[in-house]
């Protein structure tokens, strides 16, 4: 099972190796709303394939929509940015595989 506050740490330090982003941390953030908050798919779901990725985004946006955020389809393109990020982290680290064989994370 994978540890999210673990997992972050590992992708913010991954992100600050390999990019020269101003805010890693808040990237991360940003990756792990959707575990957090429950945009309409579980959160592993959203990582599956480009088609998975694209719904979870359409979900952000109607999510952020609802949540009356100011540009709910330009923070769910932020969002979407980031989750590409992390899924190069988890095809990259390994941990990929292991996220789809934990479909049912626990809820925080």
């Amino acid at each position: 099972m994978l540890e999210m506050k673990g997992l972050r740490t590992e992708f913010v330090r991954y992100l600050e190796e390999r990019y020269n982003y101003a805010h890693p941390g808040v990237m991360a953030s940003n990756v792990l709303y959707s575990f957090y908050h429950d945009i309409g798919i579980p959160f592993e779901e959203i990582f599956r394939d480009e088609a998975s990725m694209e719904n979870g985004r359409t979900l952000l946006e109607k999510h952020f929509a609802k949540v009356h955020r100011k540009d709910p389809a330009g923070h769910a393109g932020v969002h979407y940015g980031c989750w590409l990020k992390f899924r190069e982290f988890l095809e990259e680290t390994g941990r990929f595989a292991q996220l789809l064989e934990d479909p049912e994370l626990p809820n925080p």
